[in-house]
Order: C-alpha cells, then structure tokens, then sequence
C-alpha cells in the first residue's frame, strides 16, 4: 500500500518543500548560518513593520542585555501575539494585523515574513534563521511584512530612517504644555498627524516627566481652535483618530458644518476645507454624501496645454491651482471611494508632472513666481502619489536621474529636522509634513473612528 508513482512522489516532496519554505520566510525555523561574533550585549536596533501596502511604521529598539529577533519586536512597544511550537515561536499578529494564536495560519498565503535591510546590497532580504533563533546586533535593522513570500517589499530603509531621525527631532521641539510651535493648536495638530502616520500614541508624547502630553493638550485646545470651520475640523479629527487621542464632547464634527442643499462643508466651501472635511468624516468612519464628492470634483480647474488636460485644485478662488491642495483633494477623493482611473484623478496625474521641477522635487504652483521645490510640497505630492500606488522611485516621477524622494531627503539636516527649500534651515512645518510621506502613509491613516473622552473617564470618575 505504500507503493505510489514518481509523479505521486514528486508532488509530495514540492509540497514538503513548499511547507518548509513557508515555515523558513515566517521565522519559524532555522537553517545553519554563517559563524558570527559573539552577540553583543547592549546597543540600538532598528524596526520597520509594514502591514500592507500603505500602512508601515518604525521603531527604535534600545538593548542592554542580548535580545534576540523576536525580543525585539516584543520589546517594541507593538501589540504582538505569538504561538509557541515544538519547532518554535510563531508571531501570529502585529497591533491586530494577522490571526489569532488559536489559528496562527488563518491568513493562508499572506503571513508575517522575517527580514532584514541588507546595508551591502542595499535590499530587504529574508533571515535564515528564525526569529527567536537570531541574536540582534547594534545597528541591525530588522522588518516585519504582512504578505506573501515575494510580495511587494518594505519601504527601503533609508526612507523609513529619515522619518525616525524627523521624528526625533520633533520631540525635541515638544513644549512644557504638550503643544507644538508657540503651543497654537494648528502646529500641534500638525505633529498629531506626524505621529499618527507612525502609529504612536499622543498620550506617549510628553517632553519630559511632569508635563503635559500631547494628547492632553489637544483635549484642553482642540475644541476652541477647530470649532471655528471645517477645516480645522477635518484636520483635528484625522489626527486625533489616528493617534488614540479622545475626541472631547465639545469638538464639532465635519458632518455639523455639511449644507445638503449644496454639497459643500460650510457656505462657499473651497476645495481646502471640502477636502479637509471629507477626510476628517471618513476618519470617523461615517459615509461621505455624494453632493459632497460631487462638489469637490466640480471645483477642479481644467485646461488643456499642448494636447495634454491638466487639472488642479486652488487654495482659494482666484489662487489658481496648486500642489498641496491638489494633493489634499486626491486624498479626499480616494477615501470616499473614487476610483483612482476617473478622469479628474488622471488630469491631477498630469498636473503633478507638468508641475514637478528639474531637481525631482515639487513647488506650490506653476503660477508661483520662484516656482522652487519645497519640502512641504513635495511631502503633500508625495502622500497622493501614495494614495494612488504609484511608486515615486520609478522612472517615471524622476529628473535627471532624481525622485521627489531624493530631493526630499536631500533637504535633511544631520539633526534630522528638515529646511523647506535648500537656502533655508530647520523648519517645524517641513519636518512635520515630511514624515508621513517618508513612511509612505497617505490620509486619512485610519478609518476606526475616535473614543469618547467622556467614556474615557466616566469608568474613572464611577469608581
């Protein structure tokens, strides 16, 4: 009974091999490696997680005994669950992406791969050893990719590297209050959306012990600055949703300043606020009227140049189109489910490449007399293209050899904040805005909603 064909043999063993193969690229068991040093016993590692394609973070691993693969990523902060086998560890889930550990495999062919940057070739490569096996060493940068084997890969470290040098110089900018800038609520908010691309919390930000948090001084400020149009609104609500922050009881709602008569979020609302709004709504996770979509899709400028349709969205009316408002107003649109082959998306498409300039980076108009690249602009284009699966460092978003990613990150200080133009030096806003597209993350960064401060601390309060 145990005689079979060779072709019978033959599709056993591929699919024993496919098995092991799968187990290898999970972390799940080992073959021989190279001989290495012995493990050092304290230093910093580094951690990029990418949960799909438009959703990754970083991390920074600090270590003062040996700690190996897996201890690294349990030691990041990050909810992890994991299973334990004869063979090993299996890490099932990262912050809720993946399966349980009753069904650690749910995911069938997607699964959370084990990897590294390779500094030589410049690569995320598969471990050959598994992850509870593998003893990190100071500098190793280690990744974690939800997917399939093959699948598209990591973001290349030296992009995820230069949002966590941007991000640690925005801590240091941090005031004693919790705020931002001269603590006005329109600079904090802007680093609530820096650190919501990266998935931190803003009850983790705190300048030092004793002060306040970030996210307590939007809880105390956010309602008296954003309540005054929708576009603080939009903009408030998509970083407190993404940042476990609580939206205070006060706080207005993009839908509150909606006029179904027109379709627009207030009275004459221009493209800015519209979009503002709508990627605030869909942050709370609430539909989006189609009037509204509708509205915003009618306020793009198109004309024609050179057989080629461009078109654009104005900052006001009268400005003329601009990057950052064209970039908000793709975003908006993606989110509330427009299909990225519409035709305004596609005239928006030409209007980046007509406007990109030499060095790879972006202005904030063709109009604008210096017409130079900034960070801001760039980092605003950039979210979009992201939002559209381009990919930046294709060929066909390069000048002379150069991506807006290049020029972005050429305006980096070795402090790891970022200028908004060659000539200048640190800025708050560019360091800000960078970040998100440095991670590759476009807006809103997440569409659960947001917690009740009130049913935050009523459970408190009731003890």
């Amino acid at each position: 009974m145990f005689n079979c064909s060779l072709r019978s043999r033959g599709w056993h063993l591929r699919f024993i091999l496919v098995i092991l193969l799968t187990l290898l690229i999970a972390g799940l068991v080992w073959l021989p490696s190279p001989t290495r040093a012995a493990p050092e016993s304290s230093g910093q590692a580094y951690l990029a997680v990418q949960f799909n394609d438009h959703d990754r973070l970083v991390r920074t691993i600090n270590f003062s005994t040996t700690i190996s693969g897996l201890d690294a990523l349990l030691q990041s902060g990050l909810s992890v669950e994991t299973k334990d086998y004869s063979w090993g560890t299996a890490v099932c889930s990262i912050e809720g992406v993946g399966c349980p550990p009753d069904d650690c495999f749910c995911g069938g062919s997607n699964f959370w791969n084990y990897e590294y940057w390779n500094f030589d070739s410049n690569s995320w490569e598969h471990h050959s050893i598994g992850a509870s096996g593998y003893n990190v060493y100071n500098g190793n940068v280690e990744g974690w990719r939800w997917g399939e084997w093959g699948g598209k890969p990591i973001l290349p470290w030296q992009q995820l590297n230069s949002a966590r040098e941007a991000l640690i110089w925005l801590r240091s900018q941090q005031n004693a209050d919790g705020g931002f800038g001269g603590s006005d609520v329109y600079s904090s908010s802007e680093s609530l959306l820096s650190i919501a691309s990266n998935h931190e919390k803003a009850g983790d930000w705190v300048r030092s012990p004793g002060n306040q948090s970030l996210a307590a001084y939007m809880m105390a400020n956010a309602a008296g600055y954003a309540n005054q149009s929708a576009t603080r609104v939009g903009k408030v609500t998509v970083g407190i949703s993404s940042s476990d922050t609580c939206k205070t009881h006060n706080l207005l709602e993009p839908l509150d300043f909606y006029n179904s008569a027109t379709g627009a979020f207030g009275d004459d609302a221009g493209a800015l606020t519209q979009a503002w709004a709508i990627l605030g709504t869909r942050a709370l996770s609430e539909s989006i009227p189609t009037e509204a979509i509708n509205y915003l899709q009618n306020l793009q400028i198109i004309t024609t140049t050179n057989t080629t349709t461009i078109g654009g969205w104005e900052w006001d009316t009268g400005w003329g189109m601009d990057t950052n408002t064209t970039s908000l107003a793709i975003q908006a649109l993606l989110s509330a489910g427009l299909n990225n082959t519409d035709p305004s998306i596609q005239y928006a498409l030409n209007y980046f490449h007509a406007a990109q300039n030499s060095d790879g980076g972006f202005p904030f108009s063709l109009t604008d007399p210096s017409s130079s690249s900034d960070a801001d602009s760039t980092a605003y284009v950039l979210q979009a293209l992201y939002a559209l699966g381009e990919d930046p460092l294709s060929d066909a978003w390069k000048k002379n050899g150069v991506s807006p990613l290049d020029f972005l990150i050429s305006l980096q200080l070795d402090d790891g904040s970022y200028k908004w133009q060659s000539s200048y030096g640190s800025n708050l806003l560019a360091t800000q805005q960078a970040i998100p597209a440095l991670l590759g993350r476009a807006m809103p960064f997440t569409t659960s909603g947001s917690r009740d401060c009130l049913d935050t601390f009523l459970p408190i309060i009731s003890r």
